[in-house]
């Protein structure tokens, strides 16, 4: 870059919008129909030099060419297979011709497919001589994109390896140890890294020790070290180009050591780019994987995940390289204004990242001049200078922003003004202190300067602080960190995310809204797997055979899975028992009583049914049973949940003090005898009057369905919420009072409680605490480890102790 002071390009330079940094993107090769998420790298419409390098070392070439070379080859050993792979092949290669067959072909094009060559000509498959080298035997399109991924990991590490053994080492003479740095960086580490992944790898393939998602998932920080690597790669290359044209005898030594390596065919400034060209294919790789992977294999959901860690480190990468970038422009602006001051210990980084610079006409409202000015918006503070001679500047005055806000003036040019200074906007102090009047030349570049000071603005101080109780400031980590609400990694190398003061939580901008309550301690190991329903809700919900569940489903198709997954047949109930994610749930099958995970896109809610509201989860438990199948109990005295005659207060001192959930059937003296139901729910007692129909042969809640029988209504709301009903109240008749009674010397409530902090349970034997939440106390156990188990509303499980405070009144 020929900067001094400020790049040519800089001026009214809107840097918050540029997105191109082109030594990534153009390397990634991908046409917008393979992306996944839009990514900075830059997308080139032709292969570089570099890409094809690193092809011929790695990669399975997918042009024409090498789909003969490939289908020759498994003509040999996989006849069946053979038309299979052309088509396979021949639809990547139809794809690449036409994202390039309309692209001018510019000199800088040239040189980008020249750097795409290196890539392919290295990683490039080639068939092994030794057949039973290879123990990953191709049958069907999967195992082909298992088998590349293998093949051109281990042809990497050659890459890699013939850059230690045919560069690094025999320059070690002739190259001083800094230039030696600046120029092979890492990449001894690299080899290692990879040299104990791809061992993962295989061992993935040839037998259960590993799963391929693993491999990828457990070496993902270890490969963060590429951000360095790839930002660091230019200045290697413009260092061998530098040291070859003014050294004859350190590019003669360079020749030699190309001339060993491979015939000469690469240079050694483009072999340096192939470990990045390896890194951002990982995300292609897998997504070809996972397109070819069923969705009932067992690795499938894990896939996913390994997908969405590569398109996350490949989104880390790129964030490193262009803050290094910026560094370098700050670190360049910083020594361009003269006489720039800074507080001791303190650099123009730690103000931000440079959102837009440009000149402005500035009136100061104190004294009412107006004065020409080239102005610097960072994060936290606006320079204003003076331009000097050349790309030096002069500083007249800084601004902490925070203390401004922006007041915009509509349709502020003046009409028939020929000044082109004349669309202004006011920047006034919080505190009415001064004000200034900022004057652009156009409405557009107006808009976009007011942009740029309400993105600073939103950084230091971000709109969604106002739903947290964090004390969040924008943070510089000095080593690479995890979101603690997403766990993905916090992107770029300074202020790159948000600490809270207070309990130490890092953030994305983004995830402040979501993270937890300030000040919550940290979690104790999470509580044993047991069921966590007490006494007294297990036997009501076992009674006719079924386990706690969340809600039915129905089975849209038949589905085959895996040993830890369920497999049902179309139109199948299904009890949800935990929704883990969009692409995985947790249940049983009513036929079979079978528990394990499904893929929710098979299944869809279950309809209400009148003609059968209740069906038996499990026909073999009512085979030997003395009673016919349509035979219900009408006579009420016979149900733990019929309460006789009963006062309205009555029922509702009764149920206040069991669990949410409890419920009693009454008849009503002040009804004329009729019957209402009362329950216990959130703490509070409802009571709904069971109403009858003109003819007196049915009874309901609301009329949009009817029963036979009491104990019919009764049995379907025991099923169904009673919302479908009454308008919020999601509960169903889940403990009869009687049961509920019986069970308190069972498990007795111990007290309550008020939630302090919130707490996401992420497992079905943990209960979620909102803060404010009362729980009831269920048992103290676990006090030893850290957890107690209690019930809020229906929900019963686990919760850390320390997140809440005993209520004694």
């Amino acid at each position: 870059m020929d900067i001094w002071g400020f790049p040519s390009f800089a001026k009214n330079h809107d840097y918050y919008n540029d997105d191109i940094y082109r030594n990534l993107e153009e390397l990634a090769n991908h046409n917008e129909e393979e992306t996944m998420v839009t990514l900075e790298f830059p997308i080139s419409p032709r292969r570089s030099k570099e890409e094809d390098i690193y092809e011929d070392l790695c990669y399975v070439t997918l042009r024409i060419p090498c789909i003969v070379i490939m289908c020759v080859t498994c003509m040999i050993s996989h006849f069946d297979n053979m038309l299979a792979l052309c088509m396979f092949f021949y639809q990547y290669s139809e794809r690449d011709y036409a994202a390039n067959a309309e692209q001018p072909y510019t000199l800088a094009d040239e040189e980008r497919e020249e750097a795409y060559d290196v890539y392919e000509d290295i990683i490039q498959y080639k068939p092994s001589k030794n057949v039973s080298a290879s123990h990953v035997h191709p049958v069907e399109k999967r195992d082909y994109c298992i088998k590349e991924l293998i093949e051109t990991e281990k042809n990497y590490i050659e890459a890699l390896n013939m850059i230690i053994k045919h560069f690094m080492r025999p320059l070690k003479n002739t190259l001083v140890a800094d230039v030696r740095k600046v120029i092979f960086m890492n990449i001894e580490e690299l080899a290692e890294i990879h040299t104990g992944f791809h061992s993962e790898l295989y061992k993935a393939c040839t037998s259960s020790q590993y799963k391929i998602s693993e491999c990828f998932l457990h070496w993902k920080d270890k490969f963060i070290i590429y951000g360095e690597y790839c930002s660091k790669l230019p200045a290697a290359q413009e260092r061998v180009e530098d040291l070859s044209n003014k050294s004859e005898v350190i590019n003669q030594a360079i020749l030699r050591c190309q001339q060993e390596a491979n015939g000469g065919k690469f240079k050694l400034r483009d072999l340096l780019s192939v470990p990045m060209q390896r890194i951002l294919k990982y995300h292609l790789l897998l997504k070809e994987l996972i397109r070819n992977t069923p969705k009932t294999h067992e690795d499938y959901f894990g896939l996913q995940k390994a997908l969405d860690a590569m398109l996350d480190l490949a989104q880390y990468i790129n964030e490193v390289k262009r803050d290094n970038e910026t560094l370098q422009i700050i670190r360049d602006i910083q020594a361009s204004i003269t006489d720039l001051r800074m507080p001791e210990d303190l650099e123009l980084k730690d103000y931000g990242r440079l959102l837009k610079d440009g000149e402005l006409k500035i009136r100061s409202h104190d004294d009412n001049r107006l004065k020409n000015r080239y102005v610097f918006i960072f994060d936290k503070v606006m320079l204003m200078c003076k331009s000097t001679r050349g790309e030096q500047y002069s500083f007249k005055e800084a601004l902490v922003l925070l203390d401004y806000k922006v007041e915009d003036v509509a349709n502020s040019a003046r009409v028939g003004s020929r000044d082109k200074w004349s669309y202004f906007w006011l920047l006034a102090h919080r505190q009415n202190k001064t004000a200034l009047t900022m004057y652009a030349k156009t409405e557009e570049m107006k808009q976009k300067w007011i942009d740029a000071i309400e993105k600073a603005l939103d950084n230091v101080c971000p709109a969604a602080l106002r739903n947290t109780d964090h004390i969040f400031q924008m943070h510089s980590f000095e080593k690479p960190a995890n979101c603690t609400e997403c766990d993905k990694l916090l992107r770029g190398i300074f202020y790159q995310g948000y600490l809270c003061s207070v309990c130490g939580v890092a953030v994305h901008k983004d995830c402040i809204e979501d993270v937890r309550s300030c000040g919550a301690p940290r979690l104790p190991p999470r509580p044993p797997s047991v069921t966590v329903v007490p006494e007294i809700l297990r036997r009501n919900l076992t009674s006719a055979g079924r386990k706690p569940y969340m809600f039915k489903v129905r089975a849209r198709f038949a589905y085959q899975g895996p040993p830890d997954h369920l497999s049902f047949d179309s139109d199948d109930e299904i009890y949800v028992t935990n929704k883990l994610n969009n692409m995985c749930w947790e249940g049983y099958v009513a036929r079979t009583g079978k528990t394990g995970f499904f893929p929710p896109d098979h299944v869809e809610k279950r309809p209400p049914s009148y003609e059968n509201p209740f069906p038996s989860p499990n026909p073999n438990a009512v085979e030997n049973a003395t009673l016919a199948p349509d035979y219900i109990n009408t006579m009420l005295e016979g149900h733990d949940w019929f309460a006789g005659v009963m006062e309205r207060d009555v029922a509702t001192k009764k149920l206040e003090e069991l669990p949410s959930g409890t419920f009693l059937l009454r008849i009503s003296p002040k009804q004329n005898g009729s019957y209402a139901i009362s329950i216990n729910y959130q703490n509070q007692v409802k009571h709904m009057r069971v109403c009858t129909s003109d003819n007196g042969q049915h009874f309901y809640l609301s009329e949009t369905k009817y029963f036979k029988s009491i104990v019919e209504l009764v049995n379907w709301y025991k099923e169904n919420s009673l919302s479908e009903s009454f308008n919020g109240l999601h509960v169903t008749l889940m403990i009869p009072y009687k049961k509920a009674l019986a069970g308190l010397n069972n498990e007795s409530i111990l007290g309550y409680a008020e939630a302090l902090y919130d707490f996401q349970g992420n497992s079905p034997n943990m209960l979620t605490l909102h803060k404010g939440d009362r729980i009831i106390i269920l048992s103290k156990a676990g006090n030893q480890k850290g957890w107690w188990k209690g019930q809020i509303g229906e929900n019963v499980g686990y919760f850390p102790y320390s997140y809440v405070k005993e209520i004694f009144d």
